[in-house]
């Protein structure tokens, strides 16, 4: 006689523990409404003891769902009293969203959202973008007065005579001098130079960059200068960069008229060390101040 197969015990997969869980759930809640205090007690023992036994027999399992980690994001964030703050705001801005169910209120206000949230995943990978505002320099002020920066360089694309010479520049440059002057940041400096404003047959730049460059070399600013078209073969260089130490590094996007259109800080350590290898690269091509006064000061 052919031996007989005893039924196989399967253990339920994650859908099934849950519903097996859900139904141990719902059975103690109807035992907690209608069962003496002793029968309570034995249903909730119960429970624990299958549950306990489901999860040991079942040993590990995959990871879930990568979303699911959202519900424990509360427990974690509290820890950090400010970003949990954050994420309190954000939450209760979202309930109310949702308690909304104004068809083109929701299409508007999930658009806003998502937009949010892609601006707020930049900051996350830490990057910090200001567009079409000034309000950059008050971070740009921030780093450089921060304790442990010893050293700032920055790439100055001056493609304007008074780049950096209206009221919000002329104040970012006294930051400069203040640390300067006081002995507490080493400032280096290549500006970009077009033609134009840097003739080929001239010693000096044209008025007034020539002066506002003089103003930074008299407070110990370390100054060099380049032409656009001496490095017109390796156009990646034609940047407007800060570089905080090996901390962060910060591009500035300028319109036709000298006005920043877009300001991206970084703290990304690869970005920063990237912006060096640029800066190293710019170094080769550009001129010392005090090389070009030399000569200028030279008879004939």
């Amino acid at each position: 006689m052919p031996k007989r197969q005893l039924p196989r015990f399967e253990l339920p997969g994650p859908a099934g523990f849950l519903a097996t869980g859900s139904a141990g759930a719902l059975l103690v809640i109807l035992v907690c409404l209608f069962a003496p205090v002793s029968v309570q007690i034995a249903a909730v023992g119960l429970l624990v003891v299958l549950v306990l036994s489901l999860t040991v027999a079942r040993g590990p399992q995959p990871s879930l769902p990568q979303d699911v980690d959202l519900f424990s994001a509360p427990l974690t964030l509290a820890r950090d009293k400010g970003v949990f703050e954050a994420y309190q705001a954000i939450t209760r801005a979202l309930e109310g969203i949702s308690a909304d169910k104004d068809p083109i209120y929701r299409e508007l206000a999930l658009e806003r959202a998502n937009h949010f949230a892609k601006e707020l995943q930049d900051v996350a990978e830490g990057r910090i973008i200001f567009t079409g505002t000034e309000t950059w320099r008050m971070a740009y002020g921030r780093l450089l007065r921060s304790p442990g920066l010893y050293l700032y360089r920055s790439v100055a694309y001056a493609k304007t005579s008074t780049y950096w010479q209206d009221e919000p520049g002329r104040q970012s440059m006294q930051v400069n001098f203040e640390m300067v002057d006081g002995g507490t940041l080493n400032i280096e400096r290549i500006v970009i130079l077009p033609d134009h404003l840097w003739p080929a047959g001239d010693r000096l730049p044209l008025e007034p960059l020539q002066q506002w460059i003089d103003q930074q070399y008299n407070h110990g600013i370390w100054i060099r200068l380049v032409r656009q078209s001496t490095i017109a073969s390796e156009s990646d260089l034609l940047v407007d960069l800060g570089i905080y130490g090996s901390r962060a590094v910060g591009y500035q996007e300028l319109d036709e008229h000298g006005r920043t259109v877009r300001f991206m800080l970084s703290f990304d350590f690869a970005e920063t060390l990237a912006a060096e290898q640029r800066w190293e690269r710019l170094s080769v091509y550009s001129t010392s101040y005090q090389k070009i006064l030399d000569q200028s000061a030279r008879p004939g």
